[in-house]
């Protein structure tokens, strides 16, 4: 039930797009105001083309912002309602058509809510809320994204930290210390609320990984290859240490260690793939 309704809702929206092109059928008269031959009938008709075009153009805008809000899981609802502004621009615009032609404004303006209800019953009105933002699935999988996004970022920092040094075996250890922690990260990542189990280790990992470059940065200039070897040799007992205990989390979560494993070679087989 839950899965057939944004279709039908996206169906509708798109089934009223395709009713554009009839709705600026409704500004052909206007061409026999150009043809007049009295300058202020055309500028009053190219007044009312742009009055009829922005209108449009409103409702169009208004139509895609629409299908990616129905699309989306979650979405806030759009800032500006174009398709309001636009059904609004063209019951002006029938308004000062009428104006035109009545002496009172009562008939006129009842002309102008009527084209604007009109245009309304068409294509519909914008969202008028947001949606899914506060649905706790959405909130924990921004987290979780904020969680990795950080710990790439912060990972990476090391790595150029490292790779400053012109020391390539110390710069490759880095570098796969960084593809070994993110990828068990993202095979984590399928399931948010497991990955955000781990955000204590992950902040506490990458804590160490940056007080290790800082040491060697420090040791490098006086003793480079004890520097190099303690670095190296630290960074691995860290690494190992910090995949063993996400290892023992994630199975103490989920006793399935098979998925586990699938999901590290999915990510694997996915950054062999990138680097190529």
């Amino acid at each position: 039930m839950s899965t057939r309704r944004p279709r039908t809702r996206m169906t509708a929206v798109q089934r009223n797009a395709e009713n554009l092109p009839v709705l600026m059928l409704a500004a052909l008269p206007l061409l026999l105001w150009l043809f007049d031959g009295s300058p202020a009938r055309m500028v009053g008709a190219l007044f009312h083309f742009a009055l009829m075009g922005a209108a449009a153009w409103l409702i169009a805008e208004g139509h895609e912002a629409h299908r990616r809000y129905d699309a989306a899981t979650a979405a806030p609802r759009p800032r500006v309602p174009r398709k309001l502004l636009g059904a609004c621009l063209l019951g002006l615009m029938v308004f000062l058509l009428a104006a035109a032609r009545f002496t009172e404004v009562v008939t006129p303006l009842c002309f102008g809510l009527a084209a604007a209800g009109f245009a309304i019953a068409a294509f519909g009105l914008d969202p008028m809320q947001d949606k899914g933002l506060t649905d706790p699935d959405y909130l924990a999988a921004r987290e979780a994204d904020a969680l990795m996004t950080r710990t790439d970022a912060a990972l990476r920092d090391v790595v150029d930290r490292v790779a400053a040094l012109r020391n390539d075996p110390l710069t490759m250890r880095s570098e796969a210390m960084h593809g070994a922690v993110l990828r068990l990260l993202r095979a984590m990542g399928t399931e948010p609320r497991a990955l955000l189990a781990l955000r204590a280790p992950i902040e506490k990992f990458v804590l160490m990984a940056e007080a290790e470059a800082a040491r060697l940065e420090a040791d490098w200039p006086r003793n480079p290859a004890g520097a190099g070897h303690t670095y190296a040799t630290r960074l691995s007992a860290l690494t190992a240490a910090f995949e063993a205990g996400a290892r023992q989390r994630r199975q103490r979560d989920c006793p399935d260690a098979y998925a586990m494993e699938a999901d590290l070679i999915v990510e694997r087989m996915r950054s062999e793939r990138a680097a190529a």
